[in-house]
Parts: C-alpha cells; sequence; structure tokens
C-alpha cells in the first residue's frame, strides 16, 4: 500500500530530478501556480527574484512574503501557493 507520508531516497532523488514535473514562474508570464499543487523546492533563475509562498509545516513559519533570491538560490519545503512579483524561477512539484 502507498502513502504519501512514506519517505525514501528514491522519492527524494526523483523530487530533485524534476520527475514529478516542475512550473516556470515569471513575472513577465506564469505569476503564480495552481490551486492544490505542492512543490518540494523553488530555484532561482534570475538575479533579485522575489516571491511570496505557504511552507505546509507544524512548526515555524508558514507564510513568507516578498522573499528575494539571488540566482540559482533555492528553498525547499511543503511548498504551496507561490506568486512571484520579480524575476524568474523554477518549482519542483512533489508527488
Amino acid at each position: 500500500m502507498s502513502t504519501k507520508q512514506l519517505y525514501s531516497a528514491n522519492h527524494f532523488h526523483r523530487m530533485s530530478f524534476g520527475d514529478f514535473g516542475f512550473r516556470v514562474l515569471s513575472a513577465t508570464g506564469t505569476t503564480s501556480t495552481p490551486n492544490g499543487e505542492r512543490y518540494c523546492f523553488i530555484e532561482s533563475l534570475h538575479n533579485a527574484t522575489t516571491i511570496s509562498f505557504t511552507n505546509n509545516t507544524i512548526g515555524g513559519d508558514t507564510t513568507i512574503t516578498d522573499l528575494t533570491l539571488k540566482d540559482f538560490h533555492t528553498v525547499r519545503g511543503d511548498i504551496s501557493d507561490i506568486t512571484i512579483s520579480n524575476g524568474v524561477c523554477i518549482a519542483y512539484l512533489r508527488n
């Protein structure tokens, strides 16, 4: 029986290499993610990329607003509801 709570090296590597897909977000194109999609990490593809998102955790900060990333910096977590106001980023889907 499969479960979304089962973590393994195989699952991690499949997410890391984009086996579940990704979304490219751009301030001049698609500026937000579809409802209901969850992501494992976000990578900035442009210097000074500004994003906001929800981190679906039971502890710590859960909402990040106007975080500015340099090119190729990443944010990892159980992420949803991403919006971008400057730059370009790629968000990798989780299973």
